[in-house]
């Protein structure tokens, strides 16, 4: 008995261990969801074009290094005839010395080597402020990803939550069906003895059978949207075989209260406010579109960027300075260029660049405006789904509190022996019904609130 106790203790505390609560499932999907992973990726590269865009601001130094090996190089030895020397010269008295036939070498001729190194140096000095309007550019652009990396961890919160909600509900109709089963496999064996004494006809058997057999599809169809639900939180949050025993979640029906008993102008007004990360998002990108427009507006025709550019270059048939008079040869190059460039005509294609940046911007202005009239919207239709999932609640309430005297009733007069047990099933088997609607209501009303409580973030 004592190992026996040991054994069930190390079991509980073995599923305690293992037992996954909110927070651990939170971070589980912070770590592994695909699409967040996905966002935060884009975040990252976005990270690194902001800093492609400060370089700009800076010099480009590009290298070039060239070596050639000739086997034939085009330029041969130079020699010079000392007699045509000797020759040009006016000698006094006529005299002249006689031809010698020596030749003087005077170039060696091309070695079968030559190298080639250039270094230059192109800085930015003008450009209409292009490169800074960029840096903002693309700093938006990271701030519009780090929007959509919060906003995406926000609705993951909220999907996790009404997620957790949903199994809860859903395992509470499942232990319902499974008393209502029990209800109904009895009423199906009493109803199929009552028929053989000729107390009931055939078709109150079949109805019976009827019966249970619907329980057993909505027992099956129940099942699946709980399985459906765990591959989805597994998805999300990369653990594998989940289960109600794992997961370590009490059904809060207070946190529901205190939404519906909030303040719904203040929660409205705080859902239509700068803080809404959806809104947040939508003047993030207006804001980027105003400076896609100035980029534009400097990039048009008769502006034009100036830059700087320095170049140091050496050319010779040997590396620099391993050369004998390297300086005397003059092989090396220093040059000092101011460049312009501008756009005279394109045919009017910056200036609907333009253009576009100011339709964007207007299309900007359009989403913000659809998008608070789509979360007011939501929010009331949100509203109107608690309220009414409310009424409906209550409405089973009263409905389960004049089963319940029904019941009691029906009890009292077949323990008495004048009435049938199959009126005591039937007015069990609609509490149950009743029970499952009141949660099914219940988990409406859940989500909504959810779904409120996310817009108002």
């Amino acid at each position: 008995m004592k190992r026996f106790f040991i054994a069930v203790c190390t079991f509980i505390f073995s599923l305690s261990v293992f037992a996954y609560d909110y927070e651990t499932l939170r971070k589980a999907m912070f770590d592994n969801n695909p699409e967040l992973m996905t966002l935060q990726e884009e975040y990252n590269r976005s990270q690194l074009d902001v800093k492609d865009a400060y370089s700009g601001l800076g010099p480009t130094v590009d290298l070039l290094i060239s070596g050639t090996y000739m086997l034939n190089p085009p330029v041969d030895a130079i020699y010079l005839n000392v007699d045509d020397i000797l020759n040009s010269i006016q000698w006094p008295g006529g005299s002249k010395p006689g031809s010698t036939g020596q030749y003087v070498k005077l170039y060696d001729g091309m070695e079968n080597t030559l190298y080639n190194f250039q270094l230059s140096v192109t800085q930015p000095i003008f450009t209409w402020g292009k490169l800074t309007n960029a840096i903002s550019l693309y700093n938006q652009i990271s701030d519009i990803k780090l929007t959509q990396v919060e906003s995406k961890q926000q609705q993951l919160e909220t999907e996790l939550k009404t997620r957790l909600i949903s199994l809860k509900y859903l395992e509470k109709i499942n232990e319902i069906i499974e008393e209502e089963k029990t209800y109904a496999d009895r009423l199906v064996a009493v109803s199929e003895n009552a028929e053989k004494s000729g107390m009931l006809l055939h078709q109150d058997v079949v109805d019976a059978r009827i019966q249970a057999k619907e329980l057993e599809i909505a027992q099956q169809d129940l099942h699946e949207q709980i399985n459906n639900q765990f591959l989805e939180l597994q998805r999300s949050t990369g653990i594998e075989n989940l289960s109600f025993e794992l997961l370590e979640y009490d059904l809060n029906e207070n946190s529901i209260t205190e939404i519906m008993a909030g303040d719904r102008a203040s929660m409205e007004e705080k859902a239509l406010s700068g803080e809404n990360l959806s809104i947040k998002l939508l003047t993030q990108l207006k804001e980027m579109n105003q400076t896609a427009k100035k980029i534009a507006e400097g990039a048009v025709n008769w502006k034009p960027d100036v830059a700087l550019q320095a170049t140091l270059g050496y050319g010779g048939s040997r590396f620099p300075l391993a050369e004998p008079n390297w300086l005397r040869k003059d092989e090396y190059t220093a040059n000092f260029s101011l460049g312009i460039k501008t756009t005279v005509w394109d045919g009017g294609k910056k200036i609907r660049d333009v253009s576009r940046r100011v339709s964007e911007a207007k299309t900007a202005d359009i989403n913000q405006l659809d998008a608070r009239s789509t979360i007011k919207k939501t929010l009331n239709e949100q509203w109107n789904t608690a309220d009414v999932c409310t009424m409906k609640i209550e409405y089973q309430d009263l409905k389960l509190e004049a089963t319940e005297s029904k019941i009691k009733q029906k009890e009292t007069v077949f323990q008495t022996g004048y009435g049938s047990e199959t009126d005591v099933l039937n007015a069990k088997i609609e509490r149950c019904n009743q029970r499952i609607e009141k949660e099914k209501q219940s988990l409406t009303r859940a989500a909504a609130c959810m779904t409120i409580e996310f817009l108002c973030k």
